[in-house]
């Protein structure tokens, strides 16, 4: 009974206090999970560029979901302009962009990023990764990938700094309109206010940057072969990529003979 009392009083005083409390304790509870960081990663924090162009600048840089025994790391220097990867499959094009997107929205939260070191612009982050369908709404994957570049497009108009991650952009459609149409949205991001990362398949793209129509750079990873195994070292290098794997992969799952 006078616990009963004690708890009826405490709600009279307190009660109207409860939701700034958990408000309180939620935040308090997220910014103490950017800590978790620290016991599996080399951490430091972010020096941040506010005057300039726009750069992104990062040493050794890793995905915090990888251990440190498994990460690979790569150091990645842009200044504006579009960076087009290409590379066979598994060889790390997607979890370096994962990466670069990841420490990013690490560094504006305040949070120490996954690198030796990290030099970045302030900039609205746009993503179109791991992009799905939806049934109940009647949108296949690509229409789906095109509303989210639409989105990044509309907002091109704000003259704002910006950095776009794109995966294996149209996937979703037949190589001919693919190629086209990455083609002029490529062209369309390339602005001296945006960084730009593109991954994909199609080596058609990298023409973009050798034939300097738009400002920007190729790059790729690459596999290597060693006794009829398969193995990728997951370092990011300049230039196109020049190999394939998706055959050899084909008949490592006894596909192909």
């Amino acid at each position: 009974i006078h616990c009963i009392s004690y708890l009826e009083c405490w709600k009279r005083k307190f009660s109207e206090d409860m939701t700034d409390l958990f408000k309180i304790i939620g935040e308090v509870e997220a910014l103490l999970s950017l800590s978790v960081l620290a016991d599996n990663q080399s951490i430091t924090f972010p020096e941040f560029v506010e005057n300039g162009n726009i750069i992104l600048e990062v040493d050794q840089i890793t995905h915090p979901l990888i251990s440190l025994q498994d990460v690979v790391s790569n150091s990645f220097y842009t200044k504006k302009g579009i960076s087009i990867i290409t590379g066979s499959n598994m060889s790390g094009k997607t979890t370096f962009m994962r990466t670069v997107g990841v420490n990013a929205i690490l560094a504006y939260a305040g949070a120490p990023v996954c690198a030796k070191s990290m030099r970045i612009s302030f900039m609205k982050i746009f993503t179109s990764m791991r992009v799905q369908d939806d049934v109940s709404k009647g949108l296949s994957s690509f229409y789906a990938e095109v509303l989210r570049i639409k989105e990044v497009v509309e907002n091109l108009e704000k003259k704002k700094h910006m950095l776009v991650l794109i995966d294996e952009i149209f996937k979703g459609t037949n190589s001919t309109d693919r190629i086209v149409g990455a083609k002029e949205i490529i062209k369309t991001l390339n602005k001296d206010y945006v960084i730009t990362l593109v991954s994909t398949h199609d080596f058609e793209l990298c023409s973009l940057v050798e034939q300097r129509e738009i400002m920007g750079l190729n790059y790729h990873f690459e596999e290597y072969y060693k006794n009829d195994k398969i193995y990728f070292d997951y370092k990011i290098k300049e230039g196109k990529c020049k190999t394939k794997n998706a055959v050899h992969i084909l008949k490592m799952a006894g596909l192909m003979k």
